[in-house]
C-alpha cells in the first residue's frame, strides 16, 4: 500500500520506518545533526514547496514534508482498517 504524504509525493507503507513533528524536534541536538549528515549524505528531499511541519523517515532517507504528523498516521490507520 502507498502513503500520500504531500504534494502528489507517494511512499509505501513498508518503507516507512517512522514520522516525525519539526515543532520541538530541532530543539534536539541529535535531530540536528541527525538531518545534517543526512542532508550532506544526499539522502534528503522535500515532498512540496511549502515549509516542512514533519519528515517521515524512510528506509532509502528523508522526506520533509508540509503534512502534519497527525494526518498522516490518520492515513495510515485508514491503511490498516
Amino acid at each position: 500500500m502507498y502513503i500520500h504524504i504531500g504534494a502528489g509525493r507517494m511512499v509505501r507503507d513498508r518503507d516507512v520506518l517512522g514520522c516525525f513533528d519539526m515543532d520541538g524536534k530541532w530543539d534536539s541536538e541529535l535531530t540536528k545533526e541527525f538531518l545534517k549528515r543526512a542532508e550532506k549524505s544526499g539522502v534528503t528531499e522535500s515532498a512540496g514547496e511549502d515549509l516542512p511541519r514533519s519528515f517521515v523517515l524512510t528506509d532509502k532517507g528523508v522526506i520533509f514534508t508540509h503534512i502534519s504528523t497527525g494526518a498522516i498516521a490518520g492515513r495510515v490507520e485508514k491503511l490498516i482498517l
